[in-house]
């Protein structure tokens, strides 16, 4: 489940005022996510799928589809604000087609190669503890031990300290070799930038370090394809979302209140018009999504609620479900309410896992 937390607690950034970096920061989130889970192969050989390449824009082929054993469940959730950014977010094709070629050096690029090394890194790791396992089988003691336990506490703390200390050690290890491998990776695909030229990886390592060339990364073929599900608590409907996102004014496509003009980006959220929300809630009615809200929260009158998922839930179609629980409020502190939530959210994911033969989202837009 991806959650959204800029500014949370103690993480870095801050809440917007547009809410258009929450969107971009998501969306970013859910790239990384598809791709790390594509190249993730825990119970695979070490050696599991080429990497990435690097090349010129070409006509993808057709890429055939993978058998529904490989449909990973990905819920995208949020709460409150969180859950309002989780509605404005586009579909997940949408998403993905902006990873799909991006070009060398880009966000999206970088996000990418971030997600493709530590999957693979990961591979190694849990492919070396398993051959280390298998080499090391456990001690058989056939005898029976009579006294001499005065120093069994003494030697089980040492044995628990060193466990500790090994785990530590192993820790700060692989999350070095983590970053060093990430940076070589993408320092590889930033070295060349000139328009116009296609080249292919053996071509590229020809090429003078000094002759630039614009390169993209290339689309990772037979990528995973994953089953979204959205799982709203608490959403913001009605005049309180114009608050959270400023968004009295009329602006300008990609223009926010108080930006400047600018150019037009291919990456990123898009500013939120009403083509855009109908496009991001026509992802809640074709993917299996449950919205719930309590009847006494304080920032949504219920009635605004109400209207808004039976809308929702009244498609053609709709995989959307709105519930009310009696007696919440916006913070799911009265009474026994954060158990019942508990209990509707994990009655929610265990029918997502119980389905099969859903329609599963491609990266194509």
């Amino acid at each position: 489940m991806i959650v959204r937390d800029r500014g949370a607690s103690g993480s870095a950034g801050r809440t917007s005022w547009t809410a258009k970096p929450e969107r971009s920061d998501y969306m970013s989130f859910v790239g990384f996510m598809v791709y790390y889970m594509h190249f993730l192969n825990p119970f695979g050989p070490s050696a599991t799928r080429s990497p990435t390449t690097i090349r010129a824009p070409s006509p993808p082929d057709a890429q055939p589809k993978s058998p529904p054993s490989e449909h990973p469940l990905l819920l995208l959730g949020g709460y409150s604000y969180g859950a309002m950014i989780t509605t404005q977010i586009p579909p997940m094709a949408q998403i993905l087609a902006q990873f799909k070629v991006p070009p060398a050096g880009s966000a999206a690029a970088d996000i990418r190669l971030r997600a493709q090394h530590l999957a693979e890194q990961q591979n190694l790791i849990l492919a070396s503890a398993r051959a280390a396992s298998s080499m090391s089988p456990r001690k058989k003691y056939l005898g029976m031990r009579v006294g001499g336990d005065e120093d069994t506490q003494r030697k089980s703390y040492e044995a628990r300290r060193s466990v500790s200390e090994t785990r530590r050690s192993f820790s700060i290890d692989a999350e070095d070799k983590i970053r060093r491998g990430v940076n070589e990776l993408l320092a590889k695909t930033k070295r060349h930038h000139h328009k116009g030229v296609a080249v292919t990886q053996e071509k590229l390592e020809t090429i003078p370090s000094n002759h630039e060339i614009s390169v993209v990364v290339e689309e990772v073929a037979n990528l995973t394809q994953v089953r979204p599900a959205y799982l709203l608590i608490s959403p913001l409907q009605g005049v309180i979302t114009h608050l959270a996102t400023m968004s009295f004014l009329p602006a300008a496509p990609g223009r926010g209140l108080f930006s400047r003009a600018g150019k037009p980006r291919d990456q990123g959220a898009p500013a939120f018009t009403t083509d855009h929300r109908q496009m991001s809630e026509s992802k809640l009615v074709e993917n299996e999504t449950l919205a719930l809200f309590g009847d006494r929260d304080v920032f949504v009158p219920i009635t605004k609620l109400r209207t808004w998922a039976g809308r929702l839930e009244g498609l053609e179609g709709s995989h959307f479900h709105g519930e009310e629980v009696s007696s919440a409020g916006h913070f799911w502190t009265e009474g026994k309410v954060a158990q019942v939530l508990r209990d509707k959210v994990c009655d929610f994911a265990a029918r997502l896992l119980q389905e099969d033969g859903e329609d599963v989202v491609t990266g194509e837009p």
